[in-house]
Order: C-alpha cells, then structure tokens, then sequence
C-alpha cells in the first residue's frame, strides 16, 4: 500500500496561510499577541496533561452486573429473600424489577467501570466478589439488588485514556487553586 507523499512547503506558502489567518481574525479584535498567547497556553496546557499523565494507569477495572430494582428496602428484602430460597434471578427481576431497561434480560447491566453508575450503586457492585448478592443499595432510583457476574481488568482505548488525562488534569488545576 502506498505511504502518504510529502507536500512540499515553503516559506512563501507558510506566509500566505499566515497573513490569512491574521485577516481572518481582525475583525473580531485580535491581534497576534492575543493568538499567540491562546496558543502559547493551549501548548502549556497539553505539555502539563501529557506530564501529568505519566502517572496514570493505562488500564481499568470492570465489573460483570446483573440488578433488580424495587421501590422499597422491605421489597429489597423479599427478593434476597427468594433468591436465597433458590428462585431463577431472571424470573424473579422479569416480574418484580422497576427497571423496565432491562428486567426482562434479567436485570443484566453488561460490563461497566467506575464512573458509568450513581456513586452508591457503584461502590456495592465493586466491592462484591463473583456470585456474591448485595445488601438491599439504596439510591436515588430506589433499592437494588445487585448481583456481580464478572470482574476484569482492562487496557484503556485511546478515547479512554485522553478522558482520564482531562479529568486528571482537571482535578490537578482544581486542587492548584
């Protein structure tokens, strides 16, 4: 397959380009030194997450969840209360789960990380070990319980990863001020 060709350039063409951009910008009021600063710090800003991001892990914990929510704990508890009894987890979240999203799939969640559910909700699903059936969780849609399928560790994707150098960015220049 054929590779790229180089595109010659020369000091002439990169003085056209320029001098275009510079009347381009003009007319809303600025100048080069308001472009060149902007640049200036955008180049700052990318040297600072990249340097920042040297500390980081390039891979991420994921869970395996299935859940069944309810509207009350006392519902929560007779739930765990059937499953222990030795009830089919689908049959049980196909008729009693809130979550119409997925209750007739048993309540499956599929493979998540952390950050992708509501803090409590996330916190329980981490902390259980395979098989293992939570308390009743109770968040702001009401009372799950949580049962963890899989547990894996992950390389991140590019998109992942340069999400985690922002927000890690983000959080160093918030701690900063």
């Amino acid at each position: 397959t054929p590779g790229p060709t180089a595109t010659p350039f020369t000091i002439e063409g990169y003085q056209a380009n320029y001098d275009a951009f510079k009347a381009e910008i003009e007319p809303y009021g600025l100048g080069e030194s308001v472009v060149r600063d902007y640049i200036r710090r955008a180049i700052l800003r990318r040297k600072l997450a990249d340097e920042l991001a040297k500390e980081l892990a390039r891979s991420q914990d994921y869970v395996w969840a299935r859940h069944i929510l309810v509207a009350t704990e006392d519902e929560a508890k007779a739930v765990i209360d059937r499953l222990n009894g030795g009830e089919d987890w689908i049959k049980v979240a196909s008729e009693v789960s809130t979550d119409a999203s997925n209750k007739d799939q048993g309540g499956d969640l599929s493979w998540f990380t952390k950050g992708q559910m509501v803090a409590e909700f996330e916190t329980a699903a981490f902390a259980l070990e395979i098989g293992q059936i939570s308390a009743p969780v109770k968040t702001t849609f009401g009372f799950h319980i949580i049962q963890l399928l899989g547990r894996e560790t992950r390389p991140m994707t590019t998109y992942e990863f340069e999400q985690a150098k922002s927000t890690n960015l983000t959080d160093f220049l918030t701690k900063a001020k």
